[in-house]
């Protein structure tokens, strides 16, 4: 019976066909994996400010190169060490750890105290390798300045100027003047190019109030 059945060609001709189906299962499992970690939300976002703005951000220790009011969009669901860096300044407190979940906004702020003569020079501990950011950084401008910012819809809570930390992709930028003008722009993200700075302008006239 061994015998036969090795050398059934019926049965040397499912070999192909098993391997076909298999591979074709594993190819639909991977897709949907795929799908689902695309529909599930585990990137979160860190906003950082900053009173007087201006200040470098300083995350697990390593300089960033951002300056404070600053955006930081999908960012890994992780436990961060967060202060800023700012020459004449010393931040108040001196650094911050936060535990950002999946598909949470998280903000932290920081007084950047005048150091005067005499004071201790309390300075950010930036003793790792810059990150090297998989996204882009922008600089989101206005004329004039002092419009709030709202990014693919979501209110950042943030104030023109500042800078955004987008990851690759399309986004929908607006901008809120205190007088109910508004300016939009669509800002391509592609690892391949260079993305300019952003500077918004009203689009919406409204007449002086008599």
């Amino acid at each position: 019976m061994l015998s036969t059945l090795a050398t059934d060609p019926l049965h040397s001709s499912r070999r192909p066909l098993i391997r076909v189906t298999v591979a074709a299962l594993l190819m639909c499992a991977a897709i949907a994996i795929g799908v689902l970690s695309w529909f599930r939300n585990d990137a979160s976002v860190l906003i950082v400010t900053s009173q007087p703005s201006g200040a470098e951000v300083v995350l697990n220790f390593r300089p960033t190169d951002i300056l404070t009011n600053a955006y930081f969009c999908s960012l890994p669901a992780d436990s961060f060490a967060i202060s800023v860096r700012l020459d004449g300044y010393r931040p108040v407190p001196s650094e911050q750890w936060l535990r950002l979940n999946a598909g949470d906004t998280s903000r932290v702020t920081f007084i950047m105290a005048p150091v005067n003569r005499g004071d201790d020079h309390i300075v950010a501990r930036a003793d790792g390798l810059p990150y090297k950011w998989s996204w882009k950084r922008v600089r989101i401008n206005s004329e004039p300045p002092g419009a709030e910012i709202i990014i693919d819809d979501v209110n950042t809570g943030l104030i023109t100027p500042a800078t955004v930390v987008f990851e690759r992709g399309l986004h929908h930028l607006q901008a809120n003047w205190p007088n109910r003008a508004k300016s939009f722009k669509n800002v391509l993200i592609d690892a391949q190019t260079t993305q300019p700075n952003v500077t918004f302008r009203p689009a919406t006239y409204l007449q002086p109030e008599k």
